[in-house]
């Protein structure tokens, strides 16, 4: 199997499926918990994913940094934005997957300000969702010393 377009779409996906996997089970005082007042709660994190998700469509698109105020509502309800999310992270695959079809990897895009391989690029998304996954992990963590994040996410011991 060629590495390609697909493989990299493949990653986006599956790192988009390793952070929602952080929040299966998280109970309801866990969304706005902050360690401190500087860090995303869960609820912000969610938020910040979608803008994310848009916001690398208009890069690629573009090859135009854009204003991430007033990206989402950040009232919205924890199901619309499970359900916004979802949607963007769509819209981000169809857009990968239509407009560099047959593009090489080594294409070179202007994103988050500077000239990047595609492949590159495409990649530098899934650092996004796995450094997320992260925080959630840590707040779980500190909210609930009893969750099992080796066994919940990866089910081990």
């Amino acid at each position: 199997m060629a590495f390609d377009i697909e493989t990299l779409i493949t990653a986006v996906q599956k790192s988009r499926s390793n952070f929602l996997a952080h929040l299966k089970g998280l109970r309801d005082d866990q969304w706005e918990w902050k360690p401190y007042p500087e860090c995303k709660s869960i609820r912000e994190t969610l938020a910040h994913l979608i803008a994310d998700d848009r916001a690398s469509v208009v890069m690629l698109e573009t090859g135009e940094f854009p204003d991430f105020g007033g990206m989402l509502e950040r009232e919205a309800a924890t199901t619309k934005l499970l359900d916004l999310l979802a949607e963007s992270h769509e819209n981000l695959c169809a857009f990968l997957r239509g407009r560099f079809a047959d593009t090489p990897l080594d294409s070179v895009v202007k994103f988050f300000g500077g000239p990047t391989p595609l492949g590159l690029a495409i990649m530098g998304i899934t650092s996004e969702d796995y450094y997320h996954a992260g925080q959630v992990a840590f707040i779980r963590m500190a909210t609930d010393p009893e969750w099992n994040y080796y066994k919940e996410i990866y089910g081990g011991e």
